[in-house]
Parts: structure tokens; C-alpha cells; sequence
């Protein structure tokens, strides 16, 4: 059945996990009771998995997209556990679509959405969206995390609403601005700050419609702010929880331009008496300005001075 797809988070090999299925996008072959659609929304990948207390794990979901498709919304799957997720657009020809562990830095060049904890739905303003060409093969990072005293299951993936070819104007994508492997956060309350030249995304003008933020579990508050010359815009400037990553649609739009400089300052409040570094781990920290935009540029899903 060349149209069926099923995307597997293989989860026992590694964590002694059960294993789940979902259908995907366009499963026409699927049984009549399969749950293709609930709500308005469809499965684009799914999977069940268990860890034991304490354990940690990434895993990357391949898949390749049946037939043209548009998006106008995304829905999370995020149950106690899911840290986040990351999908991106991925162009090799290895590996075969379906399930494998990998880490943080497993993606493809141009992120198209990603969760956190506790995000809701997400869904593109009037005329925005994504097209996906058949062909394209998509890769979902999953990272999980079983903070507790007891074994946790739970299932996780992405849902989409699909949209029509004449709903999409204007083809959107996800870029994450902010410092990497230089971050360092001391003991204390402090504010770290990395930078993105927007001339390393662009040679056109953008036009930023949702912004969130992403740290960790010591980060406090972010403030975003673009620099143009001698004038400053203020993209965010909100506190921090952990517990509620999202996405939010702008006021309305805010152009950047090529030469703009967005710089992402992020305060942590770090009571481990001990030095917390740039990492994958929810132990780890990060300072992520997550910034969606259109029109698509192919960009790299990471802006950074370093």
C-alpha cells in the first residue's frame, strides 16, 4: 500500500516502551475506524512511548509526504513527558523513512513548527500556511523527559488542519534566534544574550507574525529586541514559565530586514550552585527567540553569533 505510511516512534528498544502507530497524511488505504481525523484535524505522526523515572531520549521520525498538502493550523501531542518537539523539512536520502534514536542537533535546514510544554493549538493567520510537495520529507525530533519517581507513558506526535491551494498566499517558516554552545549560567539571577544578523536568514524583507520562546527549567524572562541602525523594536518582553511554551500571533505584522540585528536576552534564575550549560537535556539550559515569518527563505532553523 504505497500510500500508507505509518510512522512508528519505536520506543522499546530504548526505553522498554510500547509502540505506537498513527496514520499519516492522505492514508487512503487505511481501515474505515482508522482515527484519521478528530476535531478538524488530521495525524501527521504519533507514537506511544514509556520511560523509567529519570530517563531522558530523543528519537527521529522520518517520513515522506504522499501528496501535495497545505497547512493552516498544527495541533501538539504533548502529554507529560514530551520536553518538546521539532519538525523540519529534510532533504537526505538516509535514513528510510520510519523511526531511529538520535539527539538534539538531528534536523533537517528549515524548521516548519515546533512545540513545547503546555503549547496549545497553533493557527496561521488569514492567508499564511505551509505547502508541503509530495516528495518532501519531513523529520519530527522528539525529545522526552520522565522527571518523576515512577515509570510514565504517554503518547506524542503532530496533528495538522488542512488547508485548500487558494487559503495560502504567503508560505511560512520557523527560525530559533538566540545563543548556543557559549551559553553558560552561573549560580545566581543573571541574563545571557546571543544574536541573529538577519542577513544571514534573508535578502528580502520578512514579515514576523508569531513569536515564543523557548529555555529551560532555570529561565525567568526573555526580551527580544531587533536593532536597526539607532532604533530599537521590542519584539517580547514577557516573563518565562516552563511549564507553557506557545506560540502567539503579533499584534499585527513587524517587517525585519536584511542588516537588522535580533538580539535575544534571556534570565535565568539558577539555584544548583553550579555552573548550567548550552544542552539538550532539561538539566541543560538554552535562549531561544522563536520567531515565524514569511516569506519562506529555506534558512537554517538556528540563527546564532555562537
Amino acid at each position: 500500500m504505497t500510500t500508507r505510511l505509518l510512522l512508528l516512534l519505536v520506543f522499546a528498544s530504548a526505553c522498554g516502551g510500547s509502540m505506537g502507530t498513527g496514520p499519516v497524511i492522505g492514508d487512503d488505504d487505511a481501515p474505515p475506524d482508522a482515527p484519521v481525523t478528530v476535531d478538524g484535524f488530521t495525524t501527521l505522526m504519533e507514537g506511544d512511548w514509556s520511560l523509567a523515572p529519570g530517563q531522558e531520549s530523543y528519537f527521529c521520525v522520518y517520513v515522506t509526504v504522499p501528496r501535495d498538502l497545505y497547512v493552516k493550523a498544527f495541533r501538539p501531542i504533548n502529554p507529560l513527558g514530551t520536553h518538546h518537539t521539532v519538525l523540519t523539512r529534510y532533504t537526505g536520502a538516509s535514513p528510510a523513512d520510519g523511526t531511529v534514536p538520535c539527539n538534539v542537533g538531528t534536523n533537517g535546514q528549515s524548521m516548519i513548527y515546533g512545540s513545547g510544554i503546555g503549547a496549545p493549538d497553533f493557527t496561521f493567520p488569514t492567508g499564511v500556511g505551509l505547502h508541503l510537495e509530495a516528495g518532501t520529507r519531513l523529520l519530527l525530533n522528539l525529545h522526552v523527559y520522565n522527571a518523576s519517581d515512577a515509570e510514565l507513558t504517554g503518547r506524542s506526535g503532530t496533528l495538522f488542519q488542512e488547508a485548500t491551494a487558494a487559503e495560502i498566499q504567503n508560505l511560512a517558516e520557523l527560525v530559533l534566534a538566540g545563543p548556543t554552545v557559549a551559553l553558560n549560567v552561573p549560580p545566581g539571577v543573571t541574563t545571557q544574550s546571543g544574536t541573529c544578523n538577519l542577513s544571514s536568514l534573508t535578502n528580502e524583507p520578512i514579515q514576523v507574525f508569531a513569536l515564543s520562546q523557548h529555555m529551560h527549567k532555570l529561565g525567568t524572562h526573555m526580551r527580544s529586541v531587533v536593532t536597526r541602525g539607532a532604533t530599537e523594536i521590542v519584539l517580547q518582553d514577557i516573563p518565562y514559565n516552563f511549564e507553557e511554551q506557545a506560540f502567539h500571533l503579533t499584534p499585527s505584522l513587524v517587517e525585519l530586514r536584511p542588516g537588522d540585528v535580533l538580539e535575544t536576552e534571556c534570565t535565568f534564575d539558577n539555584t544548583t550552585g553550579s555552573l548550567v550549560r548550552f544542552g539538550e537535556s532539561s538539566d541543560d539550559e538554552m535562549c531561544f527567540t522563536d520567531i515565524f515569518y514569511y516569506p519562506a527563505q529555506g534558512a537554517s532553523y538556528i540563527c546564532s553569533s555562537f
